[in-house]
């Protein structure tokens, strides 16, 4: 408890405290949210602490007076980056709650407490990737009409900027955009890797031979270092991966991504399907009890999404994946703003979750195409039943 207590003393420190980000989660914990942003604003002449917390899907603030620290990282968070205006600590909190500390000196020698600062963005519209995409025009500024795409890669390197310890650890850090399409989030994301201090070895993978073409253009221009394949996802040979991330893979192509990472032991995988068009031709009410739920198209459309990402985050769930699905993004930018985040612990199989598994599958006949691509990584039963 006094390192507790020492943490809280620098964060409502007034001289020193400039920013903190507490991140990550234990194992065994759920946090409700992804991050954690605390600094210090000055409201009508009273220095204040603001708390802004990221759910994946949107930011909540409030202000304090002073800040208790103990039942944050009660809630089961794995990392507190606090930076000073001297130094900054990196605080890492272990499985049975031990702190461990790494402090480095810093030159920030300023603190910067107004209320209506800039817009804190993850990477600012005037970088040059942006301009690059076709995102910012060369004032820096976002296109209007761009504004969704800017904001959706924006959640998207929130979600994770709320894994950044976990990719830290990572030997080799190394990153691999399944059905990039025009790279968007792939370039995105490397330069929001190396302005963390990260230096990630990007691949982005697609179908189309155009697409390669206009990205590797893009990297020559920007400096990037990113490589492009014009190859189908599920032909693409698996490779060990630290970062696997798919966004709006169509269809069973988000199923092709989460195989391809399951089979390259991706340290996180962060998936945002798009349509489930397979489901949704075969779904069949399993008795006259259920048929209201599934006589109107739309309901049965939206419904057939949600039984397909939830056997998807089951199976990975059986195969050693801390599996949460999040809205990563306002449903008035994209109707297609679920994520499956899924972040790799090696655990035992759970024989309740594959009864679990095998009872959903069974209650609506469907054979789920993730079972069939993973089945001899899964549990016998599973795989006899529905590979």
């Amino acid at each position: 408890m006094e390192r507790v207590a020492e943490i809280t003393g620098w964060i409502n420190d007034p001289a020193r405290f400039r920013h903190a980000i507490v991140s990550g989660r234990r194992k065994s914990f759920k946090p409700s949210q992804a991050r954690i942003d605390i600094r210090p604003v000055l409201i009508k002449g009273d220095r204040l602490l603001q708390v802004t917390s990221h759910d994946g899907q949107r930011d909540t603030t409030k202000n304090y007076q002073t800040l208790d620290i103990a039942p944050i990282l009660a809630a089961g968070y794995a990392n507190i980056r606090i930076e000073m205006v001297d130094e900054i600590i990196q605080v890492r909190v272990a499985k049975r709650g031990e702190l461990f500390f790494h402090r480095t000196k810093s030159q920030a020698n300023d603190l910067q407490l107004e209320h209506d600062r800039k817009k804190d963005r993850i990477l600012p519209p005037d970088d040059p990737v942006f301009q690059a995409l076709g995102i910012s025009d060369s004032s820096g500024r976002v296109i209007p009409r761009r504004s969704d795409k800017y904001l959706q890669v924006d959640r998207f390197l929130r979600v994770i900027a709320g894994l950044i310890e976990n990719l830290q650890s990572e030997p080799e850090l190394s990153v691999v955009d399944l059905g990039c399409g025009s790279a968007y989030l792939t370039f995105a994301t490397e330069q929001y890797l190396k302005r963390a201090g990260l230096n990630p070895t990007i691949t982005g993978v697609d179908v189309r031979a155009d697409s390669r073409a206009r990205n590797l253009e893009i990297a020559q221009q920007i400096g990037s270092r990113a490589e492009f394949h014009a190859a189908q996802i599920a032909d693409f040979p698996p490779q060990p991966t630290s970062l696997a991330i798919a966004l709006h893979a169509c269809d069973t192509a988000t199923d092709d991504a989460l195989a391809w990472a399951v089979r390259s032991r991706a340290a996180v995988i962060l998936a945002s399907p798009c349509c489930h068009h397979e489901v949704n031709k075969a779904l069949k009410s399993p008795s006259a009890d259920w048929e209201p739920l599934i006589r109107s198209g739309i309901i049965k459309e939206r419904f057939a999404d949600l039984l397909t990402d939830s056997l998807r985050a089951q199976v990975l769930g059986l195969l050693g994946y801390r599996v949460d699905i999040i809205e990563f993004i306002s449903d008035e930018h994209t109707p297609r703003n679920l994520m499956i985040r899924a972040e790799r612990t090696d655990g035992p199989t759970d024989a309740s979750e594959v009864e679990a598994l095998l009872a959903l599958a069974s209650l609506w006949q469907i054979k789920p195409r993730l079972v069939t691509l993973l089945a001899d990584l899964l549990p016998k039963q599973v795989s006899a039943r529905l590979g």
